[in-house]
């Protein structure tokens, strides 16, 4: 009875070991090399139907921060973009702005805004035609894509999803 004892608290002891190493050894964090634009995009939207916007052009800037979303309406009025802002109304719902910034995201300047350049591929529906879309991918995509920069990231074991934080909220009236 008392070797039943014994064998019982050893037992336990390894388990606690065992849980105290994996705990204390595994930091939670994986590592990632991402790929990240060394160079800026110019992106002109143009508004097709009421609030439908689709890529009319996209040519390089010299540096990521001279990125700019020109933006043409059915009004015939223009307007210009930054990245910031640009980030910020494609966050917001509804609105010209923010579908302009959308539109702008399913391109190439959709590396500027945080997609990944290494699964995020322009779709030719984003723009307004074939032959946008295919000049688009040989000289901007080209050389976005061949200027960019990689470095290595830690992230959480675990998670999954782009961490974007949107609520899914539900208005009743």
């Amino acid at each position: 009875m008392n070797n039943f004892n014994n064998i019982k608290w050893v037992i336990y002891g390894l388990i606690g070991c065992w849980l105290v190493y994996t705990m204390a050894c595994s930091s939670g964090t994986t590592t990632e090399e991402v790929e990240y634009p060394t160079e800026g995009l110019i992106t002109t939207v143009k508004e097709v139907e009421t609030d439908l916007f689709k890529i009319e052009d996209e040519v390089t800037a010299p540096t990521p921060e001279e990125s700019l979303i020109i933006a043409k309406y059915m009004d015939s009025t223009i307007d210009t973009f930054t990245l910031d802002e640009a980030r910020l109304y494609s966050q917001v719902d509804g609105g010209r702005r923010s579908g302009v910034a959308r539109a702008a995201s399913y391109g190439f300047f959709g590396f500027m805004m945080g997609r990944s350049m290494g699964t995020h591929r322009p779709a030719a529906s984003a723009y307004t035609n074939q032959k946008a879309h295919q000049r688009a991918s040989s000289k901007a995509g080209s050389s976005i894509k061949k200027t960019a920069a990689r470095k290595t990231v830690s992230k959480p074991k675990g998670r999954t999803g782009t961490g974007k934080g949107r609520s899914s909220r539900s208005y009743g009236g």
